[in-house]
């Protein structure tokens, strides 16, 4: 991992270095003799040279950097950091401020739907638009609520909040679309009332969507499993960096310095699948976050944890901190199946994985594709892949006859071109229509005419239905005299085109193939003027 860290800091050092030297060149080409301290920065900040280092090499060329422009620069990046740290990051319509709960008067909310789908509790207060409600909130509106105890999860630790429906005693119904937890001890249910009316103090019947947070469920608790995986096959090195855990997949950031090769994942997926049929025990304690350290639970995702955590154990292969919702057994997540494992940022790799049906229906849509590429190819899936190498090995065999082929025709056309040659002003001229080849065999024809006639200049021009390609080739030592890319640029606009190139080559298309052979004529005219 050191080793690994050292040589990425090392090109990155390497770059910073090159750029430096770039900047001393041109306080030599300005005769200046500071550099900016904004510079310096950028040096130190995007590529890691020290400024004792930038000083050092300046110093060693007669040069100097703004030190005072420096300190503003680092100042300005500080402050930046400082205020990102105290903003907060949260999709919800009001301030999460404590003061501003404690101006509405209410008690935390207390969760109690880890086990459970429905509850009865009482609404604390409602906010529209961010601004306290005291009085009822009507159909079609959009309201956010807080209820004395909800079995709805709010979105945190990665697990996404839950969704469902909330019915007054009347019978009013609100349709809860996400649920959030603003503050660590604070749960808002963002919800559309579809019938009827909701006001503070009303008893309500809390309800949520149970399939959709049983596939929550399994994902999350599979997070688990996989972590524990990952550090027994990977090491112990390897933390969580981040997750995501929805009904339709999970998404899992850890630390580890390179790419998870193939058959590794395919390593740790048959451990994970193992400890899902061994169908362990999955339990849950509160206790001190000093017990839960002590008796072995892992807690590094950077969490604000209380005084009381709570402790989730499975089986005896993993113990973690964590507040989400998970199943009573590991089995019952059925299947886990890696989606794909890629990187995010350096030493960060990221995994996404489907469990139970999930799982089931990601495999079988690859069935489904196995099956109709069999059908494509005339047989069936289980000999798919043998029948598509024969024909990819079918279809290198037919180009590789074409590519023969066309050489064949270009090298019986060469004949007939060359035929065709003027000599203007000492210099052999070529500028003919080819036929019925592609842009590789365009090229090599006019580098063995060029070459074959030199000093030469050659112009070859083809039709593929309404598009046109133009290619010339300009012996090296008329580079100065005669510029490819100057004729081309001149010939092109003569069949609706564009292009340009080097002195000794160039090449353009075009949409007008009628007026070829006129582009092709003006060559010899260009180079009778001495273009």
């Amino acid at each position: 991992v050191i080793h690994n860290e050292e040589i990425r800091f090392s090109e990155t050092l390497d770059r910073g270095l090159a750029l430096l030297e770039q900047e001393i060149h041109a306080l030599r080409q300005r005769h200046v003799t500071t550099l900016s301290g904004e510079t310096a920065f950028r040096l130190y900040d995007t590529y890691g040279v020290p400024l004792d280092m930038t000083e050092d090499l300046l110093s060693s060329e007669g040069f100097s950097v703004d030190r005072n422009e420096y300190q503003k620069a680092l100042e300005e990046q500080r402050a930046r950091a400082r205020e990102g740290q105290n903003k907060v990051v949260a999709s919800f319509a009001y301030d999460p401020d404590p003061q501003y709960s404690a101006r509405l008067e209410v008690k935390h909310p207390r969760f109690v739907g880890d086990r459970q789908a429905e509850h009865e509790s009482e609404v604390l207060a409602l906010l529209v638009d961010g601004q306290p409600r005291t009085d009822a909130v009507r159909e079609g509106e959009r309201v956010d609520l807080i209820v004395a105890e909800t079995p709805f999860y709010g979105e945190s630790g990665g697990q996404v909040g839950d969704t469902g429906t909330i019915r007054t005693s009347r019978g009013d119904l609100i349709e809860v679309l996400d649920t959030l937890k603003p503050q660590p001890s604070l749960i808002v249910h963002k919800g559309r009332v579809v019938q009827g009316a909701v006001q503070t103090g009303d008893a309500v019947h809390l309800s949520i969507d149970a399939p959709r947070r049983e596939a929550i469920r399994l994902n999350h608790s599979a997070t688990h499993v996989m972590h524990s995986a990952l550090r027994e096959i990977l090491g112990s090195h390897v933390r969580q960096a981040g997750s995501l855990v929805t009904p339709d997949r999970l998404r899992f950031d850890f630390t580890h310095t390179s790419p998870v090769k193939d058959d590794v994942l395919e390593e740790i997926e048959d451990l994970i699948n193992f400890h899902i049929r061994d169908n362990a025990d999955v339990t849950s304690e509160e206790m001190s976050f000093t017990d839960a350290i002590q008796k072995g639970a892992l807690a590094f995702f950077g969490e604000k944890y209380g005084e009381i955590v709570r402790v989730l154990r499975m089986g005896d292969f993993s113990t973690e901190l964590c507040g989400g919702t998970h199943v009573s057994r590991t089995g019952d997540v059925g299947l886990f199946k890696f989606r794909a494992e890629t990187g995010v940022a350096s030493g960060i790799r990221r995994v996404e994985a489907v469990t139970g049906e999930g799982a089931l229906n990601w495999v079988r849509q690859r069935e489904r594709v196995l099956k109709d590429m069999g059908s494509i190819l005339k047989g069936s899936e289980d000999d798919a892949l043998e029948r598509l190498e024969k024909l990819l090995s079918q279809q290198h065999e037919l180009e590789k006859q074409l590519s023969q082929l066309q050489s064949k025709l270009a090298g019986s056309q060469s004949d007939r071109i060359a035929s065709q040659v003027r000599q203007t002003h000492g210099v052999n001229v070529i500028a003919s229509r080819v036929e019925g080849v592609d842009q590789k065999a365009l090229r090599e024809m006019a580098d063995t005419l060029r070459d074959k006639h030199q000093p030469a200049v050659v112009v070859l021009g083809a039709t593929n239905g309404a598009k046109v390609s133009l290619l010339a080739a300009v012996s090296k030592e008329l580079g100065q005299q005669y510029h490819a890319g100057n004729i081309i640029k001149a010939i092109a606009p003569l069949v609706g085109g564009g292009g340009g190139g080097r002195p000794d080559f160039a090449q353009a298309g075009g949409k007008d193939p009628t007026r070829l052979d006129e582009a092709l004529q003006k060559v010899y005219e260009l180079i009778e003027k001495g273009v």
